[in-house]
């Protein structure tokens, strides 16, 4: 007799739980017995009191609903044993060759402990995610190997099937947020956390509860639903970039000729004041309390630098930010600074501590170049900040990067940053130094 699900996990648990149990033996009441080998020594046996009532557990349940027959295939074809027990998969041999990590339910329902939930799309519902994702999903058939680059070294990979890559990587995403370990789930319900490590929370237009749509049923531990609609938010699969400046946000910094041009002062500066919560809901907050200082290289030179802009973008349109923070937040730790600036009269009498800042920016980026290298768009207009409070200023609109980024490991756009402040602007008020909170890509996905 064949045992799966709960049964079956009950086996393995008393051939692994006890030290002498290597052969296991169940006797159900109707006279059947169900046998688990470990080893070949030993054994312990289990009578049931009664007929046991086997549900089956969810790869069973995959395998069992005849309408998710893409899923399914999915899962079998990736081995299941490597989807549910791991979470980022590379093979140990040869895995250096891979474009991109093998995303996993992370879900691991061979222990005692496991109480998942899993949404399980129909055919249709697959087909239909797949159909809204694929704009976003498209892949050149080489790029820049910025993972080296970064390093000084210039590296082309080639992807020889841009196709395939794309539809791994639509699948991936597709079924990487289907599982929930019931156990790992606030008690309040104010949000869903997947296996895989993705929360959700629902918005004034997304209901996080409507993923749970379609047909429910039981299985071992769980239960499951055959969702008839893939309906996970623009927020999971095409969310917004956010990328903090910090030290290791700059693309190639050994290279202090092309790539990374500052002055030695350049710092994160962190703003610890018991006033400061006061000040910046007046003036803006900036991100964990901090910002980045780029100094200038020389009494009259511009920084410049490169920001790295992660694997998240994907092709399509994105409006792209950048949130400059006053210098004279850097002040605000100095004694009596933070009481003076609370006062409106006394901020406008230390008008010497506003400094106007100035840049342009560039966006390097996969073009699918004949030789594979990244191009650059054309620079910004010179922006202009009046350095009085915190302000998100626009530097590209509707931005399109025609090639996606996610999932590959070894490659992301990068944003380029350099002071515009000409010597005649500094009497104007203008500094040469640049102070930078975060990167903001919006996303401009339509339906």
């Amino acid at each position: 007799m064949r045992v799966k699900g709960f049964i079956a996990s009950l086996l393995l648990m008393a051939c692994t739980q006890t030290g002498m149990a290597q052969r296991v033996i169940l006797h159900l009441s109707n006279n059947q017995t169900v046998e688990y080998h470990a080893f070949e020594v030993d054994s312990i046996t289990f009578k049931a009191a009664k007929d046991s009532h086997l549900i089956s557990n969810l790869w069973d349940q995959i395998q069992a609903f005849m309408g998710n027959s893409k899923l399914n295939a999915y899962i079998w074809d990736k081995r299941p044993n490597v989807l549910f027990y791991n979470k980022n998969y590379v093979p140990a041999k040869g895995g250096e060759n891979w474009d991109m990590y093998l995303k996993c339910f992370n879900a691991q329902i061979h222990e005692d402990d496991s109480a998942y939930i899993m949404v399980m799309p129909t055919d249709k519902a697959w087909d239909t995610a797949k159909q809204k994702l694929a704009p976003l999903y498209k892949y050149p058939n080489r790029y820049e190997d910025k993972v080296k680059g970064d390093k000084g070294e210039m590296y082309i990979r080639n992807i020889n099937n841009p196709d395939s890559v794309a539809n791994l990587s639509m699948e991936m995403d597709i079924t990487s947020p289907l599982v929930f370990n019931q156990h790992e789930q606030p008690e309040d319900g104010s949000y869903l956390v997947t296996t895989y490590g993705d929360t959700l929370r629902s918005t004034p237009t997304w209901n996080m509860w409507s993923i749970f749509n379609g047909n429910r049923d039981d299985a071992g531990h769980g239960w499951c639903c055959a969702a008839t609609e893939w309906a996970y938010p623009r927020e999971l699969y095409n969310p917004d970039v956010e990328v903090e400046v910090d030290e290791k946000s700059f693309y190639n910094t050994s290279n202090t000729v092309t790539y990374y041009k500052v002055g030695a002062d350049t710092k994160s500066v962190v703003i610890n004041h018991p006033l400061f919560p006061e000040i910046a809901d007046k003036y803006g907050h900036v991100s964990g309390n901090n910002f980045f200082y780029l100094a200038a290289p020389g009494p009259v030179a511009n920084p410049h630098v490169e920001v790295k802009l992660t694997s998240e973008v994907m092709s399509g349109k994105y409006d792209v930010y950048v949130v400059m923070v006053p210098f004279w937040y850097s002040k605000i730790t100095e004694d009596g600074f933070a009481d003076s600036i609370l006062s409106d009269q006394a901020f406008a009498d230390s008008v010497s501590s506003i400094t106007k800042q100035s840049f342009t920016a560039q966006i390097r980026y996969n073009n699918n170049a004949t030789n594979g290298k990244d191009i650059t768009s054309k620079k910004s207009a010179v922006i202009e900040y009046d350095g009085t409070k915190v302000d998100t200023l626009l530097l590209f609109e509707d931005f399109e990067f025609p090639y996606s980024y996610k999932n590959l490991r070894y490659t992301y756009p990068t944003l380029i940053i350099e002071g515009a402040t000409r010597s005649a602007m500094v009497k104007q008020g203008f500094m040469y130094s640049l102070c930078i909170d975060r990167i903001i890509l919006k996303s401009k996905e339509t339906e």
